[in-house]
């Protein structure tokens, strides 16, 4: 493997969690660029603690009805 495939292997790896874990912050109603930077620092961890947390996301309709 050449030294440009291990960085975009890395690059990969280091940024898909999470951005997994913004796209699902903001599908359930939470600040999805705080939990993205929660989920650079624990990949994988800030995911699981994002699928115990309530759905904000229905609140916030309510709210705005």
């Amino acid at each position: 493997m050449g030294p440009l495939m291990i960085v975009s292997l890395a690059l990969t790896l280091v940024l898909g969690l999470p951005t997994l874990t913004y796209f699902y912050a903001k599908q359930l109603g939470r600040n999805p660029k705080i939990w993205f930077l929660i989920g650079l620092v624990l990949p994988g961890i800030a995911t699981l603690i994002l699928s115990f947390l309530p759905d904000l996301s229905e609140q916030t309709r309510k709210k705005r009805t």
